[in-house]
């Protein structure tokens, strides 16, 4: 429904409409609470900041500029709040530097149309290092750039794309590995 209205009714309603603030959050939670589980790595942590992330959204809604879908900027709070926890809890977020790092690119996803093969991805990517767990996600599922990951990570951009490049080899080694295992 909320793709319907007009942007300036939809921000107006979003503040007061318990109505349409309950089908915005029926309509994009999905997303927002893979983000923060991806970011987060425990179900209830994400929980409690995806729930956090909609009252955010919609008490600040006249922020919302419109120029991303609704469901994105939801998301966009979602991923802030968990970094931010993250950093308040001084999370200590170890990187790897022990993975010998290939030349080129690595196309992880090419062959993954089958859900058998979604789920060796999801168990690969929960053998990282959380460092470079948080560093794959941000980047290829939150579609994060390596500037915006280093600032937000107080890290360095030469090592958010170290870590990258370390999490596609050993990916793609697990990937291996269990398929000859």
């Amino acid at each position: 429904m909320h793709e319907k209205l007009d942007y300036t009714l939809l921000k107006t309603r979003l503040k007061t409409d318990v109505k349409v603030q309950t089908e915005v959050y029926n309509e994009c939670y999905k997303k927002v609470y893979s983000s923060c589980l991806r970011i987060l790595n425990d179900v209830h942590y994400a929980e409690d900041f995806m729930h956090e992330a909609f009252i955010h959204a919609f008490k600040s809604i006249d922020s919302y500029r419109g120029e991303a879908k609704l469901s994105s900027w939801i998301c966009r709070i979602a991923i802030n709040k968990c970094l931010d926890h993250l950093k308040k809890r001084k999370v200590k977020i170890i990187f790897s530097d022990n993975w010998e790092a290939e030349n080129g690119h690595v196309h992880l996803f090419e062959n993954s149309h089958e859900s058998a093969e979604a789920d060796r991805i999801k168990y690969a990517l929960n053998q990282l290092p959380e460092g470079c767990r948080l560093i794959f996600n941000l980047h290829v599922l939150e579609e994060m750039d390596h500037a915006t990951i280093a600032k937000r990570l107080d890290i360095k951009e030469g090592s958010s794309r170290a870590q990258y490049a370390r999490a596609k080899n050993k990916i793609k080694e697990i990937l291996k590995t269990e398929r000859h295992g």
